[in-house]
């Protein structure tokens, strides 16, 4: 058997549909006349009890022929029996004497036995037509004389009752049962492969760079095996795309910070000249782009195992959320930020550094890009065990068709978003922010506020965090 189904799965795609077709049509085929045949020929014969109860009218009939020696006596006796019979059963009967006369020939005993039936009627044991309405003449022997009792099957005695549910069930039922069983054996043939390969993805997707589909679809040997190799393939080449990507940033890193530490070690504090205070700005923005963005490469490319090196820890959303407004309003004196949050909320299992630069980059973004006295909102709820935080500006807001790409890394829409040259940041924060928080097991959103004013539609991002994250989301 296991020979078979490997030489089955070395051929093609378009071999195996036709061979599971052409197989399924002829055995439907041949099981559809098969049973068709069965069932006739079972459902045509007469039921055993009516067998028997025609052959004791034969023997009563005997009985009033041997009781009565006088034939007008027998003659009346017979047909007031007869009579009887016909209206019970509401059908004809008679009795007579049947013989063949030769005209040429001579009885072959061999081919017809040595008492053949030649006449009219038929046999009690012999089936049924159930395609025919006509009810068949009986003929039956009367025990112990030369007469037979001739009787048209009564209704009632008449086999197939359900020859026409049957014969439907097996000509048009079993077809679409059968047909429906090939069809999922070529779907569960041909889906099994997808789904290993859907998965495979799924995961590749999710940052899993190692899944290869490997030997689970190989032995099939055919274009879903191919499309497996491709797949595998593919992995290959990214993976090691991938690792040199890293492996390019970590070298970066290293080249850039050795120079960027020996300029702030050249400036020290000697920074009274505005040129120097330029240039340390500069090293400044330099220092922090670099650390952004080996952060957002440590979260973009690090698998489900990488992430749980965040360090799970109990902490109050709320403490954290204060702390982060009193920097924002030190450095935004000029704008308004509102905290609506409750007195405390406590997350599991969670990582205070990697949420508090993700809320710090949103509301530092809310504040930089709101005009001067306008108003920025911070909300907090809970609800089935989830955190959802609010944060709203009064900014110019972004078009719709960039709400996504705004948490692209480098994104940034100069003619919405451009409030100076000196707040005006690199494009990673938001980047960031949402990365942190998909670590953390949550997800982040931004969608436009409507305001009464038409030049100040605004921006709300919308944080969901989970207050219990179990192992598997770290």
């Amino acid at each position: 058997m296991k020979n078979i189904l490997s030489f089955f799965l070395s051929f093609k795609l378009f071999t195996k549909l036709y061979l599971i077709m052409a197989s399924s049509t002829v055995m439907l085929v041949v099981l559809v006349v098969v049973l068709t045949d069965y069932a006739e020929r079972e459902l045509s014969l007469i039921e055993p009890e009516y067998q028997q109860l025609l052959r004791s009218y034969a023997s009563e009939a005997s009985a009033i022929y041997r009781r009565y020696p006088d034939e007008a006596q027998r003659h009346g006796m017979l047909n007031s029996w007869l009579k009887t019979l016909m209206e019970k059963e509401n059908t004809w009967a008679a009795m007579g004497r049947t013989e063949a006369i030769w005209l040429a020939g001579k009885l072959d005993t061999q081919l017809f036995g040595k008492d053949p039936d030649l006449s009219v009627g038929r046999s009690i044991h012999y089936p049924i037509h159930l395609y025919f309405s006509f009810n068949p003449v009986m003929k039956l022997p009367m025990p112990e004389t030369d007469y037979f009792l001739f009787i048209q099957l009564p209704q009632r005695m008449r086999p197939g009752s359900y020859w026409q549910a049957i014969n439907h069930s097996i000509t048009y039922g079993l077809p679409i049962l059968l047909v429906a069983l090939f069809a999922a054996l070529i779907y569960r043939h041909i889906r099994i492969p997808l789904a290993l390969l859907q998965n495979a993805t799924n995961r590749f997707r999710d940052g899993d760079y190692e899944v290869r589909i490997g030997t689970k679809m190989f032995a099939r040997q055919d274009e879903l095996s191919e499309l497996g190799q491709s797949f595998d393939t593919m992995a290959d080449h990214i993976g090691v795309l991938v690792q040199r990507q890293q492996q390019l940033i970590q070298d970066i890193s290293h080249e850039l910070r050795t120079p960027i530490t020996r300029i702030k070690l050249a400036l020290g504090d000697n920074l009274d000249d505005p040129v120097l205070q330029r240039v340390s700005r500069e090293v400044d923005g330099m220092q922090s782009l670099l650390e952004d963005t080996l952060t957002l490469s440590w979260l973009n490319n690090a698998d489900c195992n990488t992430k749980k090196e965040f360090t799970q820890e109990t902490l109050d959303v709320c403490l954290l959320i204060d702390a982060i407004a009193e920097d924002a309003r030190f450095e935004f004196p000029d704008n308004i930020l509102t905290l609506s949050i409750p007195e405390e909320c406590i997350v599991n299992k969670s990582n205070h550094r990697a949420l508090g630069q993700a809320l710090e980059n949103i509301i530092r973004n809310a504040m930089k890009y709101s005009p001067v006295g306008s108003e920025v909102e911070v909300l907090l709820t809970t609800e089935h065990d989830l955190v959802k935080i609010i944060i709203s500006d009064q900014g110019p807001g972004v078009e719709e068709q960039y709400l996504e790409a705004i948490f692209e890394p480098f994104f940034r829409v100069d003619k919405a978003r451009n409030k100076d040259t000196k707040t005006s940041g690199y494009g990673l924060g938001l980047a960031l922010s949402r990365r942190q928080v998909e670590a953390l097991g949550g997800h982040v959103t931004a969608h436009l506020k409507e305001t009464n004013q038409p030049d100040c539609s605004g921006l709300v991002f919308e944080i969901i965090l989970p207050m219990n994250l179990n192992s598997g989301g770290m």
